[in-house]
């Protein structure tokens, strides 16, 4: 037995390819003797070690082609992370550590909640890692082998999140150039993180735009014919992850890479309709678009393709994507809840006529206008006029009083003087 140089599947010995990713019979294998491999697990960090100091182990989690992934608690903030560990044979490896510098130097260009957040690079007695974002959920290749083909709705909440991840990724330089259902992670809310840039390159690095690299069951014909990965290629792999997650079935048998390409080129996809009839024909479109053998021919960006699943408004792709959207996409973005414009006239008139109807009844001055006080000044007089008559028993009034404009005579009763508590205080002005 064997493990498969490009997922870490265990294969026999024979020429067949790998089940699991149609991994090359002829590529560099991993395989070990039984011994190594049990020396690798007994040096498999067990849970509750503590690495660098503050990681603490809790779980083993999977291993992939470039390491193991561990979920542990960060000690420090209180956080829990996923930790990748290289293998100890690949820790002595110049190459193999590059690599993971390189890997965590391009995913941190990448910000989007539909990426996979990478943290830092850290070491552990001489054991390089990566710490990393904790998704608590399952792979979408063990998705679609628990539950099969995903419903509709489902399915295409799915692809708009990984068309929008992996086009935030395109907008920041970066092709992810190993996209498969294993590397794209469905937490328990639903959410899609895209994962594992261990082979993700920039797209100015041309010294690595010819390696071949990545898993051949996923790869665009020009992969395949070793000229190197481009835009038009994870776009290739998108379309053949969106074919499995709608149909449920991959659109090309596993064969060997020979096989596979001249699959690629001379055998058309089963349209995904024929599979599901009931699929949208714009999903289908999307679909298909991707995997064209041309590159020029596929769409010109993953926002393209999250266009055509939102129904073709770009401006809600961009959004999704977390780009600012460009004038034409804004100016050709539909318009919801639009009135005709027969419609809009009615509206205005009928405004029109209550404000009419309202200055009417209410006057020039408006609501405002109808505001009064509550008992008018003149018969404010006349009832103090009545408060102080029946004080008095009809004498004479020695006193009077000026209130606004008026004099008000004051009628004090025999023997009884006018009297004020306090401090005499002078009147006010006009009083």
């Amino acid at each position: 037995m064997s493990e498969c140089p490009n997922c870490g599947a265990r294969v026999d010995g024979s020429a067949a390819p790998c089940p699991s990713c149609a991994g090359p019979p002829d590529a560099p294998t991993r395989a070990h003797s039984s011994a190594e491999t049990t020396s690798e697990r007994a040096a498999r960090p067990a849970p509750g070690a503590v690495l660098a100091g503050r990681y603490r182990i809790v779980e083993w989690l999977g291993r992939g082609g470039m390491g193991e992934v561990f979920r542990a608690e960060d000690l420090s903030l209180r956080q829990t992370v996923a930790l990748k560990l290289l293998p100890a044979r690949l820790a002595r490896a110049p190459r193999a550590l590059e690599r993971v510098r390189e890997e965590v130097r391009v995913a941190r260009r990448v910000s989007h909640p539909n990426v996979c957040r990478v943290h830092d690079l850290g070491e552990a007695d001489a054991q390089p890692f990566i710490s990393m974002e904790y998704v608590d959920g399952e792979d979408l290749a063990a998705l679609l082998r628990r539950v099969g083909r995903l419903a509709g709705g489902r399915a295409l909440e799915i692809a708009r999140e990984l068309c929008a991840g992996l086009a935030a990724a395109h907008a920041c330089g970066v092709i992810h150039r190993d996209l498969k259902p294993a590397n794209v992670m469905v937490d328990r809310r639903g959410r899609v993180r895209i994962t594992d840039f261990g082979l993700a390159r920039l797209g100015e690095d041309s010294t690595a735009a010819a390696e071949f690299a990545g898993t051949p069951a996923y790869m665009a014909p020009e992969q395949l014919a070793g000229t190197g990965a481009t835009v038009g290629s994870d776009l290739y792999a998108l379309g053949l992850v969106l074919y499995e997650l709608f149909t449920g079935q991959r659109a090309s048998a596993v064969a060997s890479v020979p096989e596979l390409l001249r699959l690629r080129r001379e055998t058309p996809i089963v349209p995904p309709r024929e599979l599901v009839p009931e699929l949208d024909p714009a999903v289908e479109r999307a679909i298909l678009s991707c995997l064209r053998v041309r590159s020029d021919e596929r769409p010109e960006s993953a926002l393209a393709v999250l266009a055509e699943l939102s129904g073709g408004d770009r401006l809600t792709a961009a959004l999704a994507a977390g780009q600012t959207p460009s004038a034409s996409a804004v100016a050709a973005a539909p318009v919801l809840g639009a009135l005709s414009p027969l419609a809009a006239w009615a509206c205005l008139f009928a405004v029109l006529t209550v404000l009419a109807v309202s200055v009417d009844r209410v006057g020039p001055l408006g609501i405002l206008g109808r505001v009064r006080p509550a008992i008018p000044p003149a018969a404010l007089v006349v009832k103090a006029e009545e408060a102080m008559r029946a004080l008095a028993d009809g004498i004479t009034c020695p006193t009077t009083l000026r209130v606004s404009t008026m004099t008000v005579p004051l009628c004090v009763p025999p023997g009884r003087a006018l009297r004020c508590r306090g401090a005499p205080k002078p009147l006010p002005s006009g009083v």
